[in-house]
C-alpha cells in the first residue's frame, strides 16, 4: 500500500467556513459598538473593542495557518514524487528477477513443474489424454515422488490414495509399469470428479488396476474432536497398507480435515508403510503431522524422512 506522503491541503469549503465565522464575529462588534456609541455605554464600546481585537488576532492567525499549508503542500509535491519512486521500485523489486522475488518464484515453480512432468512422461510414456488438472492437484513433483515410491514396493502391495485425480492415473501407470503388481486403491468424495479420472484411467488401458471408491463424508470423533471423513463402507476392508497418500479430504471442509486418516487406518499399515501427506506447507497439515509423530501404532511411530517442495513423506516403524 502507498503511503500518504504529506497532509491534505485545508479544502476550500472549511476555507469559507472560517472567513462566515469571522465575518459574523465582526458583525456582532460592529453591531455592539455602534449601540455603544449611540446608547452612550462605555461598557458596550469597551467589549465591542475587545471583541474586534479578538477577531482581527482570529483572523491573523487563520491567515498564518492557510499559508503555512499552502507552503507546506507545495514543498511536499516533490517529496511525494520522491516517494511514490519509492514505492515503484519497492514493487519492481517485489515483481522483478531478484532472488525471492515474485517473478522468481514463478520462474522456480515452472522450472520445476516443466522438469518433473517431462521425467514423468519419460519414465510412464503415454499418449493419452490425462487427468484435467486443477488448482487443487498435486505438484508433479508430487506425482513423481509417488512414482518412485511404488518402484520400491514388494510384490502384492496395497497402495492407498485419498483425493483422485491426476496422481491417480501416474501411480495407475507406474503399477502398469512394474507388471501390475500392486493394486490402487482411491477414495473420493465426488462422484462426478471419480467419473472424470475413472475415464482418464480408461484411455489410459489401466483402468483395471484402480479401484476407484466414491466415499461421502461421514461424521466421526477422533482426538482432534468431532470431524468429517470418509465413510466406513468406503475403507473397511482396507489392509496392510504399504503406500499411503493423504490428498483429501479437502481442507475446506473443516480444521485438521485430514487428521482421521493414522487414527482409523493407523493400524491397517503395513511394517514399514510411507505416508505421503500433500499440502505439508499449510498449518493445518503441519499440526496433523506432529500429532501423528506422536501416536503409537501397531507398527511403531510414523518419523518424516523426505520433504519435497510441500509434501511431507514419514515412515512406519
Amino acid at each position: 500500500m502507498l503511503r500518504a506522503p504529506y497532509a491534505e491541503p485545508m479544502s476550500s469549503r472549511r476555507f469559507r467556513q472560517l472567513l462566515v465565522i469571522v465575518a459574523a464575529g465582526f458583525a456582532v462588534t460592529v453591531i455592539v459598538v455602534v449601540w455603544g456609541l449611540v446608547s452612550d455605554l462605555p461598557v458596550l464600546i469597551a467589549a465591542g473593542g475587545l471583541v474586534l481585537a479578538a477577531v482581527v488576532v482570529a483572523l491573523l492567525i487563520v491567515t498564518i495557518v492557510l499559508l503555512g499549508r499552502l507552503l507546506d503542500g507545495r514543498d511536499s509535491a516533490p517529496n511525494a514524487v520522491r516517494a511514490l519512486k519509492r514505492d515503484v521500485a519497492r514493487v519492481h523489486r517485489a515483481l522483478g528477477s531478484e532472488p525471492g522475488s515474485l517473478q522468481a518464484r514463478l520462474r522456480h515453480d515452472v522450472l520445476r513443474d516443466a522438469q518433473a512432468l517431462r521425467t514423468l512422461h519419460d519414465a510412464l510414456p503415454s499418449d493419452r489424454e490425462h487427468v484435467p488438472l486443477t488448482s487443487y492437484s498435486a505438484l508433479p513433483a508430487t506425482a513423481l515422488l509417488l512414482t518412485e515410491y511404488v518402484r520400491e514396493l514388494p510384490s502384492g502391495a496395497t497402495i492407498v490414495e485419498l483425493g483422485s485425480g491426476a496422481t491417480t492415473l501416474w501411480l495407475a501407470l507406474a503399477a502398469q509399469r512394474r507388471g501390475g503388481d500392486v493394486r490402487v486403491i482411491s477414495l473420493d468424495t465426488s462422484a462426478e470428479w471419480a467419473t472424470v479420472t475413472r475415464a482418464a484411467l480408461a484411455r489410459n488401458g489401466v483402468d483395471a488396476l484402480v479401484d476407484l471408491r466414491v466415499a461421502e463424508l461421514a461424521p466421526v470423533t477422533t482426538a482432534a474432536g468431532d470431524q468429517n471423513w470418509y465413510e466406513e463402507a468406503g475403507w473397511r476392508d482396507l489392509a496392510d497398507i504399504a503406500l499411503l497418500f493423504v490428498d483429501g479430504p479437502p481442507g475446506s471442509t473443516g480444521e485438521l480435515a485430514r487428521f482421521p486418516a493414522i487414527e482409523l487406518l493407523g493400524a491397517r499399515l503395513a511394517p514399514g508403510a510411507i505416508v505421503v501427506v500433500d499440502d505439508a506447507d499449510r498449518d493445518d497439515e503441519r499440526e496433523i503431522i506432529r500429532r501423528w509423530s506422536e501416536l503409537e501404532l501397531p507398527g511403531g511411530r510414523l518419523s518424516p524422512f523426505e520433504q519435497r517442495e510441500r509434501t511431507v513423506s514419514l515412515r512406519l516403524g
